[in-house]
């Protein structure tokens, strides 16, 4: 029985109850997609480690997981190789492994290597930099003037050293990107006119007056046994690793370099970053300028083109390591010392000077094929697993 409603009240209504949306059913591999979360979506705490297999794939063997670190630490493992070879070698064992020629290789090749990570930038955008050995030159010809003529402080030299790098790499950039004309034509162009100003400013004739001792002393001189300009090198290449891989305008270059039409469709400003990345090449070409003066002590005018060519070997064969055909921080850091420890040990063992330029140029060709080569099973493997049965 159900109780009479008073009279004259309004009706008792119930309000009307949402549906209940009913749980999805489960996932099955007859789905489209598949029933695990993407791999690459996960926070890095959650991703498989390396060589670990992702859920749902073939468990991976022995084989395989050796085939990915000899991929991705080759490079590390002949560095390695290289100096226990020289360190054994009758011929070098007496003066290769010691604590001031291992001093000596450090700190030389810190100016190279700031100038090589320099020139991550633009590459990884897909655009060439020739200019960068030319404008260290310039850089540290204008600190040395700086300094003997107009007796600047040390800081104002070295901001102008600085300074001298930036300008280059932004008319670098306005050529490139307002004209749309290839970087490897403007750079080489510039790299011309570079030297044909420092040719017209020293007469050719090396400023050796008035450069800073501090300066000098610090650029050979070592910090708990490492040399100091180290120590630069580690901030530099620190700073480039975050801006490349950290940064929203790291990841822009990379798409740039990718498709740059692609990457302008999604809106990024590809004129803009472009030109920003010439102009961080320069600044960080002017820094290798000012540690090259601290280093030598003198504004040489022939000094700064020869990098050129050993900075874009070790960019590119620092791509055949760690990260697989990707431009990468360790990797050219580790090219650089590789390429350091062969020519000196060689240089060591009484084999001619122009062995460097032929050692340079044949290990960046055999390092970018022997990564090709180990990367082809991978690639067979790939395929053969997406081949439905």
């Amino acid at each position: 029985m159900t109780s009479p409603r008073p009279t004259g009240s309004a009706p008792v209504t119930t309000p009307p109850t949402a549906p209940t949306a009913s749980p999805p059913p489960p996932r099955t591999q007859d789905d489209a997609g598949p029933a695990t979360r993407n791999e690459s979506a996960l926070h890095p705490s959650e991703q498989a480690p390396l060589g670990a297999s992702p859920p749902g794939a073939p468990r991976r063997g022995a084989g395989t997981l050796a085939g990915d670190l000899l991929r991705q630490y080759s490079l590390l493992a002949l560095l390695i190789a290289s100096v226990v070879f020289y360190a054994t070698w009758s011929k070098t064992s007496g003066v290769f492994p010691t604590v001031p020629n291992f001093q000596n290789i450090a700190g030389s090749q810190s100016v190279l290597a700031v100038l090589t990570l320099g020139l991550l930038i633009p590459m990884v955008s897909g655009n060439l930099d020739l200019s960068v050995g030319s404008t260290a030159g310039m850089a540290s010809i204008f600190s040395a003037a700086a300094f003997a003529h107009g007796q600047v402080p040390l800081p104002v030299g070295i901001l102008i050293g600085v300074a001298v790098g930036a300008v280059v790499g932004l008319v670098n950039g306005f050529i490139v990107t307002r004209f749309q004309i290839d970087p490897f034509i403007v750079t080489l162009g510039t790299a011309s006119v570079i030297l044909g100003i420092v040719d017209w400013y020293t007469k050719g004739l090396a400023i050796v007056q008035g450069i800073p001792q501090s300066l000098v002393t610090f650029g050979g001189s070592n910090r708990f046994g490492i040399p100091s300009t180290m120590y630069v090198l580690v901030l530099v290449g620190f700073a480039v690793w975050y801006l490349l891989e950290q940064t929203p305008f790291g990841r822009n270059l990379h798409a740039i370099g990718s498709n740059k039409a692609a990457a302008r469709l999604v809106g990024i400003r590809v004129e803009r970053d472009t030109c920003t990345a010439f102009i961080l090449s320069g600044s960080f070409a002017g820094l290798a300028g000012v540690l090259l003066l601290a280093r030598s002590g003198a504004g040489n005018p022939t000094v700064g083109q020869s990098f050129t060519l050993t900075a874009i070997a070790a960019a590119f064969l620092g791509a055949a390591s760690f990260k697989l055909g990707r431009l990468n921080v360790l990797g050219t850091l580790v090219a650089i010392f590789f390429l350091a420890v062969n020519i000196t040990g060689l240089t060591f063992a009484g084999v001619s000077n122009w062995i460097s330029e032929v050692f340079t140029g044949l290990s960046l060709v055999l390092a970018v094929a022997f990564a090709t080569v180990l990367s082809r099973p991978r690639k067979h493997k790939a395929a053969k697993d997406a081949t439905p049965a």
